[in-house]
């Protein structure tokens, strides 16, 4: 674990890649805690207490509702404790070739899907602002703008 500090009161720790508030990970991991194993218990002692029901099976209907728990306080913590990175992708169109490369494309492939791709995934891909990439979009293709050579420079 690495401990830095971004902002005057948040210190934030790596841990296992992400970084993260460290208060805020030792409550979500109490919070976590708490309503799994009360909900387990108390679906043991729920279970437990019928007469009818077989101990094995009471036990794994306990279980499930330990689960149940352990889901709630991940819904919980994502409510109370929000992302806090800002993550931007930003394509270059000189990097648009080797990106293509890599993924084992060529620059005409890429031009031809892009050609017959569904005028919906287009719109996403605008939000996303991914400009340098529409830039290879054909001019004779339904999904030609001329404000993607614009915005993307031109593309490859």
């Amino acid at each position: 674990m690495k401990s830095t500090k971004r902002n005057k009161d948040l210190y934030y720790t790596e841990v296992w890649g992400d970084t993260v508030v460290l208060k805020e990970l030792l409550y979500a991991c109490l919070i976590g805690v708490v309503l799994t194993m009360g909900m387990f218990l108390i679906g043991r002692e729920f279970f437990s207490r019928m007469e009818n029901l077989d101990k094995g099976l009471a036990d794994g209907y306990a279980l499930l509702v330990g689960v149940i728990g352990c889901i709630l306080s991940g819904v919980i913590s994502a409510k109370l404790f929000k992302p806090k990175r800002n993550i931007e992708e930003r394509f270059e169109s000189e990097n648009i070739e080797d990106l293509l490369k890599a993924m084992g494309m060529t620059v005409e492939e890429e031009k031809e899907a892009l050609s017959k791709l569904d005028p919906e995934i287009i719109k996403e891909m605008e939000e996303l602002e991914l400009y340098a990439l529409l830039s290879l979009i054909p001019e004779d293709s339904q999904n030609y703008n001329p404000k993607y050579k614009e915005k993307g420079d031109g593309g490859v």
